[in-house]
């Protein structure tokens, strides 16, 4: 039997997946969990480097503690969306 756009029963099985099919995959909802991370961890570093030690402070390309320190924020908050967004499915 083929399904087009006037089988009625197609059209409510569609609306009833979500947002009439425009639901995120797990791939997408993972990139902007990681996104979110990045961006607030990022801008919390940024916020807290004039007051954290010399040898906690980033400099501009290099590779220094700062960056273990930036990644360390990074991490620390994407635990948090994910452990925030356990429950989703």
């Amino acid at each position: 039997m083929e399904v087009g756009l006037s089988d009625d029963n197609s059209l409510m099985k569609h609306e009833k997946s979500g947002s009439a099919g425009r639901t995120k995959s797990p791939a997408m909802k993972n990139f902007l969990d990681a996104l979110v991370a990045v961006l607030a961890g990022n801008a919390v570093y940024y916020l807290l480097m004039p007051h954290l030690p010399d040898v906690a402070r980033h400099g501009l390309f290099r590779e220094d503690w700062g960056l273990v320190v930036d990644f360390a924020i990074c991490s620390v908050i994407f635990g948090v969306v994910k452990y925030a967004r356990r429950r989703e499915q």
